[in-house]
């Protein structure tokens, strides 16, 4: 058993490795497009960061453990939500952006509901269900990259200088010589980020799945947890660096466009490849999920007005405490 927790350790690894490479490579493909921080943070550093969840779920699905596939996005939800976006609040306090209350937010409730409702149909997520999971999540990334292209041409976006890009940089000569070389750079970062992913998920799930069977313990309380808080490890230090640096804007958006990219994303791939059998007992689970984010749309409302304090970012933390002791006992 101790092998099996070395090889989980160096899987969590390669998950964490290859997430940075893919997030650093994306953002400046996405940089030299033109989008704003907090686009960047709703779709390319959200899509990024998940990319552990995805591939564990689309290996947990093929390898026949449903249970492990739904249990990770679950539990990877509840701890960006309640630990991740706790912890930065009690970091530093976070404003919440209008649109992120009216718009963004309500996404992510809603796309837990379709998940809940389609998941519940013949209690099975079929690949036609994960279709339109996924049609769904490629709208409101569309939506959400034309609204930063708008901010973008209307001179509003605030461009972090490590980070990105100005247009009229890559007017000069000297920029336009080196944007090849740094485009096959972003790209190569990519792959390489994906082949990690790849390799440090098939470490993570086989070995739980010989550590869970050899305990007697439930594959669901495996995903809840240890899977669930392994690969949310990017998300986790995405948000903090982000809050610590003060830009909250990523912290906020990460989590959030994360947990979308979650229900919609990491659960539609797995459902193409093969049928993903559901259980209802996660629908306390996903129906907790929703709640909670309609609780951060009220922290806007109470208190300092479209703001996260560290008082309710301590809440949340206690909130995801309780959650994973109650998990485990129950």
């Amino acid at each position: 058993m101790l092998l099996q927790l070395v090889f989980i350790i160096i899987g969590f690894a390669l998950l964490i490795w290859g997430a940075d490479l893919l997030v650093n490579g994306s953002s400046q493909i996405a940089a030299r497009v033109g989008l704003p921080d907090r686009v960047i943070g709703l779709t390319v550093v959200a899509v990024g960061t998940a990319m552990p969840e995805l591939v564990v779920s689309v290996v947990s699905a093929v390898d026949g453990h449903a249970d492990m596939a739904f249990g990770n996005v679950a539990g990877s939800c509840m701890a960006n939500l309640l630990l991740i976006l706790g912890m930065s609040a009690v970091i530093t306090r976070l404003p919440l952006a209008r649109h992120t209350q009216r718009f963004e937010i309500p996404v992510s409730v809603a796309s837990v509901l379709l998940l809940i409702l389609l998941s519940n149909t013949g209690g099975t997520l079929t690949a036609l269900e994960g279709v339109i999971l996924l049609v769904v999540f490629a709208a409101f990334v569309g939506y959400t990259v034309f609204l930063g292209l708008r901010e973008g041409d209307s001179g509003h976006d605030e461009l972090d200088p490590e980070t990105q890009i100005h247009p009229h940089e890559l007017e000069d000569e000297d920029a336009e010589e080196d944007e090849p070389r740094g485009m096959h750079v972003s790209i190569a970062l990519v792959l390489i980020g994906i082949v990690l992913l790849k390799f440090g998920a098939d470490h993570v799930v086989n070995n739980s799945v010989e550590i869970a069977t050899a305990l007697g313990i439930s594959e669901r309380i495996i995903g809840l947890t240890v899977i669930a808080l392994g690969t949310c490890l990017p998300e986790l230090v995405t948000s903090v660096v982000a809050a610590f640096k003060g830009n909250t804007d990523i912290a906020v958006g990460n989590v959030v466009g994360s947990n979308i990219t979650n229900v919609l994303l990491v659960m539609g791939v797995p459902a193409l490849f093969s049928p993903i059998g559901y259980a209802t007992s996660y629908n306390l689970d996903f129906a907790l999920l929703a709640l909670f984010s309609v609780v951060l749309v009220g922290f806007a409302f109470v208190g300092t007005k479209h703001t996260m304090t560290r008082r309710e970012g301590v809440f949340f933390v206690f909130l995801y405490v309780v959650y994973i002791v109650a998990s485990a006992v129950l």
